[in-house]
């Protein structure tokens, strides 16, 4: 969106020359093809205020900020390994492209934008405490800012309960991405379904039990 003088001042004459085009009088057929060219002279005066709002708008719907908690019916250990390898995020969330962790307390994420391209960044954890806590965060002058937290309880009867803490706010946001963002679900309801395909999938795995009779009887 350019905000050179001249550009505004041809905006300007273009929405005065559609209205006084709107407000001549002319025959019932003069008359239509006079409304549209007038209406069209306004939509292109008024087209980087309309922009601009869809840019803001498309920004804030991008923004999330997510707390959740869910209770899996897992040990915590079981819980606590699935998560705290962040290659796992890949399989659950589907916003997500891919991860790799380095294993080192880096790692390397990249997702799908709303608009089908991609955005990728760095982390690294800043809290870890086994079966308690994850915490990360993505490194300075990353395209996205982004903080996460999972706290694990454990529960009566192998359960665990998961406490979850997101946040995820791009830099940038272009039109493209914005008129997207607001087409599509809202990241947070994105993120419960997610969440709940993460409790599913840990619930499906092979127990610590059956994975280790598998073993003795291979």
């Amino acid at each position: 969106i350019s905000d050179r003088p001249s550009d505004a001042m041809y905006r300007f004459a273009a929405a005065g020359l559609g209205g006084a085009l709107l407000g001549l009088d002319a025959d019932r057929r003069t008359r239509a093809v006079l409304r549209v060219l007038g209406l069209g002279l306004i939509a292109f005066a008024l087209q980087p205020l309309f922009a601009s709002g869809l840019l803001r708008a498309g920004d804030k719907r991008r923004r999330v900020s997510f707390k959740s908690v869910v209770d899996v019916a897992r040990p915590v250990g079981e819980v606590f390994a699935f998560f705290k390898n962040f290659e796992n995020f890949a399989r659950v969330m589907r916003g997500i492209r891919s991860v790799i962790d380095y294993e080192d307390g880096r790692s390397h994420w990249e997702v799908y934008t709303p608009s089908g391209g991609t955005i990728a960044w760095d982390a690294v954890v800043t809290k870890y405490v086994p079966n308690n806590v994850i915490a990360w965060t993505s490194v300075p002058r990353s395209p996205v800012d982004t903080t996460g937290i999972v706290r694990f309880t454990p529960l009566a009867a192998g359960w665990t309960r998961l406490e979850i803490a997101f946040t995820y706010r791009p830099a940038r946001t272009d039109l493209s991405d914005a008129v997207h963002s607001l087409l599509g679900p809202r990241p947070g309801r994105r993120l419960r379904t997610d969440l709940d395909r993460a409790r599913v999938y840990i619930e499906s795995l092979p127990t610590a039990d059956a994975a280790q009779q598998s073993d003795l009887s291979s």
